[in-house]
């Protein structure tokens, strides 16, 4: 390690190089840290963002593997109507966003909550939904109403400017967070830890029917209130994502898009993170012989149960979201290239024309799903026209189906349309 170059250390271990940069200039640890890497402010503020988000996903993802991976056995794979008829309307509303339930017709649905990988990506979307929808698109996390008000009054006065948004926003809640110098510590919203309560408060909501699928979690009959070792973990992660989310509105010079994804859309690896990764290559319908060989032995067994003329059928399958688990960020930014004494606060340009030159966009995560292998579903002159058991095999168990053809399920998709009548 000591016989590195200090740009050898940051591309081998940046977080063990930050920590001894951190250690040797605790005062102005930030601009030691731009002094040995030497790139624009906006490339370490970044690599923050990016890191941030990555600790949330990792983290939802272990909450999900703690409290949702059980086995439930049902008869015929079929959850009753009673406990669809638990779902809120908004739950039942988010789940049919987020997730299909392929061509299996009801049954898809049914599997999502019975198999526990399913589940557990399903629990993530959940989470991930209402993270994306109410905490990083916040205009003001934890802001009382009068400042969000205040903040938003910003768009409608300053819509004529485009791309200077990000720096009115930026400038008035720095003042509102009591942040007037550049070395100022800046003070959450004062309604932040009730924010960050009502949002723990709403995801359990939508997981509690879930959580009790696991009937060893029943200790109390009729238990509803959140128990504190599932609080704990998913209070850190909304209230890590509404600080994340400031920070983001904080920057003057950059917006943070959160790009969409979508159910029955084919995977693209350069835009998309796929949850059950191995599950995928396991399954892979165009293996070779001498590939087949490698795979673990339970799939090697659910190969050989399969007809000649499903395998043939299978090989034309392709990589498709069954669950949106959440979206992808990527960072835009006017103008062209800048210098590494650039700030956000004051950008620099290697050129002076680069200052009005286009916008720049950087990926920063991409979309996380869940996939199956499959054909998508297809529609012609806005009718189903999917091709049955011809097109899909073995997967097709009646067709797809919206989550509210799921007797029990509250009919949402039909009372939104009834009101746009």
């Amino acid at each position: 390690w000591n016989e590195l170059t200090v740009r050898e250390k940051w591309e081998a271990k940046p977080n063990l190089r930050a920590r001894e940069v951190i250690a040797k200039n605790p005062v102005r640890a930030k601009a030691a840290i731009e002094n040995e890497i030497k790139e624009p402010e906006y490339a370490l503020r970044d690599a923050e963002i990016r890191d941030g988000l990555w600790q949330i996903m990792d983290q939802m993802e272990r909450f999900a593997l703690a409290f949702f991976q059980f086995e439930h056995l049902s008869e015929d794979g079929v959850l009753p109507t009673r406990w669809y008829k638990d779902l809120t309307p908004q739950t039942a509303k988010i789940i049919g966003c987020v997730a299909s339930g392929g061509p299996a017709g009801v049954h898809g649905w049914h599997d999502l909550f019975i198999d526990e990988q399913k589940r557990r990506a399903l629990v993530c979307a959940i989470i991930g939904n209402v993270l994306v929808e109410q905490v990083f698109q916040h205009i003001l996390f934890g802001g009382r109403a009068a400042e969000i008000k205040a903040v938003a009054a910003l768009q409608e006065k300053h819509r004529n400017e485009d791309g200077e948004l990000p720096w009115h926003y930026g400038t008035a809640i720095k003042k509102l967070l009591k942040g007037n110098k550049a070395t100022d510590v800046l003070e959450l919203p004062a309604n932040f830890s009730n924010h960050v309560n009502r949002i723990v408060g709403a995801v359990w909501t939508h997981l509690s029917p879930i959580f009790y699928l696991n009937l060893e979690n029943l200790s109390t009959p009729g238990e509803t209130e959140i128990p504190e070792d599932v609080f704990n973990p998913l209070h850190k992660i909304i209230a890590q994502a509404g600080v994340l989310s400031l920070h983001m509105r904080l920057d003057p010079h950059t917006v943070y898009y959160f790009e969409p994804i979508f159910k029955e859309d084919t995977f693209t690896a350069n835009r998309m993170e796929c949850f059950n990764f191995r599950n995928m290559q396991q399954r892979h319908p165009r293996c070779t012989p001498e590939e087949v060989l490698k795979l673990d032995e339970e799939e090697q067994e659910r190969r050989a149960t399969l007809l000649d003329a499903e395998k043939k059928r299978a090989r034309n399958d392709e990589p498709l979201t069954q669950i949106t688990i959440m979206d992808g960020v990527c960072a835009y930014r006017l103008g062209g290239w800048e210098k590494v004494s650039s700030k956000a606060s004051q950008p620099e340009y290697e050129k002076p024309e680069y200052k009005t030159q286009g916008v720049r966009a950087r990926i920063l995560t991409h979309g996380w799903v869940y996939c199956r292998w499959g054909r998508a579903r297809r529609f012609k002159e806005g009718k189903p026209n999917d091709g049955g058991e011809k097109v899909h095999g073995d997967a097709w168990k009646g067709g797809f189906v919206e989550f509210t053809d799921v007797k029990g399920v509250y009919p949402w998709l039909e009372e939104e349309r009834k009101a746009r009548k």
